[in-house]
């Protein structure tokens, strides 16, 4: 059964804010075409991940992956995700749900960031 994979970002009232999001939602799409690829938000803009589960749900997908677009682990990834995550299993029962770190404490991306500050 395909992965669906959530990007989450946090969400802005900004609308050129989501810009880059956008972007990396579409160029990881092209990458990796087996996997459905949905930016999600986490306030502020639409969808929501829960919306997004739940129209996952209703097409039939049940392997969910969620990447936080986030620098580090706030209060928003150590306990508005994990409730909404609790909330969503009880919701929609059979479904697979991993959560990954927050991007920014990818040793990738702090590499890829030194560099970018050079």
């Amino acid at each position: 059964m395909p992965e669906v994979q959530f990007l989450l970002a946090h969400g802005s009232r900004n609308p050129q804010w989501r810009l880059p999001f956008e972007v990396i939602a579409a160029r990881l799409q092209v990458a990796q075409p087996q996997r459905r690829i949905m930016l999600c938000y986490l306030e502020l803009w639409t969808p929501s991940l829960d919306e997004g589960m739940r129209e996952a749900y209703a097409a039939g997908l049940r392997r969910y992956r969620i990447s936080p677009l986030f620098w580090s682990s706030g209060r928003h990834l150590q306990e508005d995700l994990p409730a909404l995550v609790a909330q969503l299993r009880a919701e929609l029962p059979g479904c697979e749900i991993r959560v990954d770190g927050p991007l920014g404490e990818s040793e990738m991306i702090i590499r890829a960031a030194l560099q970018a500050l050079q």
